[in-house]
């Protein structure tokens, strides 16, 4: 789930909750790195909300191509070359 996090040093961050234990939080960013902040760093987490695709993202596409964006949606991220 996509999170927001304000850090009591002033960051904002926003990532996937990769990880997470009574110390510990790991966001793991749209670029696939992984970044841990300590739970006592943490002014606020709270969910994005909303989905990360963008609305109306399938319209106009066909279903061989619907079918493609969702296989790979699903490949592992970050996708190298």
């Amino acid at each position: 789930m996509n999170q927001l996090i304000t850090t009591k040093d002033g960051r904002s961050l926003s990532g996937i909750l990769a990880d997470q234990d009574a110390n510990v939080v790991v966001l793991r960013g749209f670029d696939g790195a992984d970044l841990s902040l300590r739970r006592a760093d943490i002014a606020t987490m709270n969910p994005a909300g909303g989905s990360l695709m963008p609305e109306s993202l399938l319209d106009g596409l066909t279903d061989t191509e619907i079918r493609d964006l969702f296989a790979y949606l699903r490949q592992s991220q970050p996708i190298t070359k």
